[in-house]
């Protein structure tokens, strides 16, 4: 994940979120800030629905619990510590729904997931890095974000706590 600081102009847009990821040295949790500005200006310009924002949402908590090794945000709290029981298998259950999106959607699906909201790269600069037009790079997006939405509503039960 790639930790830059935000500029007075993000944070004023409202898309940072906080996350805490556990340091392999410290064997702490870190608080990162993660961006996901992309996402929402495509969402602006009528480009992105609601679902799709909502399911690189879910993709990126799931990715931070699960394969970053981050705190569950909606861990269970008992006397202001969090509950290690729920959160082993929130992490477990997180990485599980991290494979079964990257097996329906593939590697690339799921390199262009966490570029744009993992290490929160522009449309522009994702484009930069692969060496494509930037429409090519937002139509990618469009399509790899309505195939995440429609995994998510169709996701296994299994996959899920409450099911």
């Amino acid at each position: 994940m790639q930790e830059l600081p935000p500029t007075p102009e993000r944070l004023d847009k409202g898309d940072i979120t906080s996350v805490y990821i556990e340091d392999p040295v410290s064997k702490s949790d870190q608080p990162r800030l993660r961006s996901s500005g992309a996402v929402y200006a495509l969402q602006k310009k009528g480009t992105l629905s609601d679902a799709q924002v909502a399911a690189a949402e879910q993709w990126a908590r799931d990715y931070e619990t699960g394969i970053l090794g981050a705190r569950d945000p909606e861990s269970s709290k008992q006397s202001g510590k969090p509950d290690h029981e729920y959160c082993m298998l929130s992490r477990i259950r997180a990485a599980d729904r991290c494979r079964y999106i990257r097996e329906h959607i593939g590697p690339l699906g799921e390199k262009l997931l966490t570029d744009l909201m993992a290490n929160g790269l522009s449309v522009q600069k994702i484009s930069e890095k692969h060496g494509k037009r930037r429409e090519r790079i937002a139509g990618a997006i469009d399509f790899c974000l309505e195939q995440l939405a429609d995994l998510y509503a169709d996701m296994p039960g299994k996959l899920w706590f409450n099911k």
